[in-house]
């Protein structure tokens, strides 16, 4: 039996619940908030190339060209042809196009009220089509695509023998990506005085087996270097790679002038990010280095599975089409790494994921 505080009854309990019609109210307007979340989750599916296409430049065919080589909050940093930058302001019917280092646009000059060189000059009116564009998968259905760099001609990857250690997960996962932009890879590895000329890294072996360009550096006795700026010539190359593989030790190699800063380690083995931003660094001699912040993962969410043929040439198709079935550790398998068929697995989940914040969404 219910019991009741001092001074309570029944009737003011039944007073407290409110009559039928409050409560028939309440559950009406939580029916309405179900129906606009599902209404707003269809919303957000969206097509996820459309953030990708760019405005028709035609008109704007007489304006000067000049190449997008930082963007900050509302301005960005321009390169023009004499190599002289141009701070600018994005105009309004740009408004939702995404820009990003590499881009090629046109520009209109604008009067200087005030003598601040620091201050926007001129206005980006357009963007030229893209010849390529690196990207990497987004957080949701919201910004499907994260993008790098555009009109590059090369992806390099850089990777540490030690601190931190050599990940060939994140390797194949830059193959995804260097695929789809139809982009060249080179794999750079840092660091390679600090372990036995006697290690082969086997860990490279798969990729060395597809023919991938592996160069082999170090910062300390400059290995390597002059081979690796020869093989760049005159092209652009985005460089890429966790922090802390010395990514800004090998760019201070290339192009003194950026003295960029270098972290090494955090006390838990992690690299310290020195690159907050995306950089476009011209070299003396020709080509371009693009270099861009660490990165702690390369999401390969939204992208085709088709691409994973090319990654993992040693595997069967009808493998490729539901590894999921397979065990790793299956010794029927006779697997020579055991751990490529688990990459696999992972990226053929993670390339069909949709947003887990999205109710509804399957």
């Amino acid at each position: 039996m219910k019991k009741y505080r001092l001074g309570q009854s029944r009737g003011a309990e039944d007073l407290d619940r409110g009559t039928d019609a409050s409560r028939e109210g309440r559950s009406q307007s939580k029916r309405r908030q179900r129906r606009a979340e599902r209404l707003e989750t269809d919303i957000e599916r969206h097509d996820s190339e459309t953030m990708l296409r760019l405005p028709d430049a035609g008109p704007w065919a007489h304006l000067p060209e000049a190449t997008l080589v930082q963007r900050h909050s509302q301005w960005v940093d321009l390169e023009r042809e004499d190599r002289s930058l141009l701070v600018a302001t994005l105009s309004g019917k740009l408004k939702g196009v995404k820009l990003c280092c590499g881009d090629r646009v046109r520009y209109s000059p604008q009067p200087v009220e005030a003598v601040d060189p620091k201050l926007p000059q001129a206005q980006v009116v357009a963007v030229l089509p893209r010849r390529s564009l690196l990207k990497r998968g987004g957080i949701d259905d919201r910004e499907p695509w994260q993008l790098m760099a555009a009109n590059a001609d090369e992806l390099w990857i850089c990777a540490a023998v030690v601190d931190p250690p050599l990940r060939p997960g994140l390797l194949e996962r830059a193959q995804v990506l260097a695929l789809d932009a139809g982009l060249p890879l080179r794999v750079i590895v840092t660091k390679r005085d600090r372990v036995s000329k006697q290690d082969t890294l086997p860990e490279l072996d798969p990729l060395r087996a597809q023919g991938v360009a592996i160069h082999e550096t170090s910062a300390l006795n400059g290995e390597g270097v002059a081979a690796l700026k020869a093989a760049l010539g005159g092209r652009i190359a985005v460089l890429i790679g966790h922090s802390g593989v010395g990514k800004s030790t090998l760019v201070n190699a290339f192009h003194p002038e950026a003295d960029l800063r270098t972290g090494g380690l955090t006390k838990f083995g992690t690299g310290r990010q020195t690159t907050t931003a995306a950089r476009w660094l011209p070299l003396e001699g020709g080509g371009t280095l693009m270099d861009t912040p660490g990165i702690r993962t390369l999401s390969v969410r939204g992208f085709d599975r088709g691409l994973l043929a090319s990654v993992f040439p040693e595997f069967p198709g009808e493998w490729l089409e539901d590894p999921m079935a397979l065990d790793p550790e299956d010794e029927d398998l006779d697997l020579e790494f055991p751990e490529r068929l688990q990459s696999l697995q992972r990226l053929w989940q993670e390339m069909e994921e949709r947003n887990p914040n999205q109710r509804g969404a399957k």
